[in-house]
């Protein structure tokens, strides 16, 4: 697996390469580096959202999550 960091996403990507491997519990780890980069704290919630046309995962927290969706719904609570 390859793994970067994305503004404050972390994208988990398929790669014969890569530096990264799942688990032997199915899971993927994620680097300390890039969770410090994202501002990922431990036992917060994350949301997973798979791009299968990519073969990638993007990872973010719940937190900038319902930021995004709260920015994007702004325009419209306002003429109301």
């Amino acid at each position: 697996m390859d793994i970067k960091v994305r503004n404050v996403s972390i994208v988990v990507s398929a790669a014969t390469a890569g530096r990264h491997a799942i688990g032997i519990r199915g899971e993927i780890p994620l680097p300390v580096a890039a969770r410090r980069m994202c501002a990922f704290t431990p036992g917060e919630p994350l949301v997973l959202a798979a791009d299968v046309a990519l073969s990638r995962l993007i990872v973010q927290s719940a937190r900038s999550v319902a930021q995004l969706l709260a920015d994007l719904d702004a325009p419209y609570s306002a003429t109301q």
